[in-house]
């Protein structure tokens, strides 16, 4: 009974985290963020569908290809604007450390996700000759490997064995004070 209670409120706050994140991947305009969003976004729909899958799979399937749509068409942007970074740093536009560090963030992603486009590879050539570094790509991590199901009836015995404690500390506290 406890079990069930609980997985219906991890559902329903697992559910309620990817919604926020996709509302906070549709509200930016920064690549990066965006991109983090969805792979959050993702990962907790997949948990909710692992935590109930008696739910319908349409609608996490709709979700799940939805979030797969935005990521492409935000990880052909970030080609451009990775370009546009490189190009900055080159010419001296703003402080090139940072400007390096953030086309190498979004190339992290770009590589993880298109690591065959040779545009993503010229774009790692151009950044570590201007002396970047990538940070590696870090997935986040399924809740099917944090959470492990208790068995059916540990919950149930485990009530009955604190109760059955209970009553034998009440009888002998009883007993005790006669």
């Amino acid at each position: 009974m406890f079990q069930r209670w609980a997985e219906a409120r991890l559902y329903r706050k697992t559910m309620q985290i990817a919604v926020a994140e996709l509302r906070r991947a549709a509200r930016t305009a920064n690549a990066l963020e965006k991109l983090e969003a969805l792979d959050i976004a993702e990962q907790k729909l997949r948990d909710a569908e692992w935590l109930s899958p008696a739910q319908d799979r349409a609608r996490f399937e709709a979700g799940l290809g939805e979030i797969a749509r935005s990521r492409a068409q935000t990880l052909d942007q970030s080609i451009s604007g990775v370009r546009r970074l490189l190009d900055g740093a080159e010419e001296g536009r703003a402080e090139r450390s940072e400007m390096v560090a953030a086309a190498g963030r979004i190339l992290s992603y770009l590589n993880h996700y298109l690591p065959e486009d040779p545009r993503v590879d010229a774009l790692n050539g151009r950044l570590l000759r201007l002396g970047g570094a990538q940070p590696a790509y870090t997935a986040i991590t399924p809740l099917s490997e944090m959470y492990a199901r208790p068995d059916a009836a540990t919950g149930c015995g485990a009530t009955i064995i604190l109760f059955m404690i209970g009553m034998t500390l009440a009888v002998g506290l009883a007993r005790f004070m006669r």
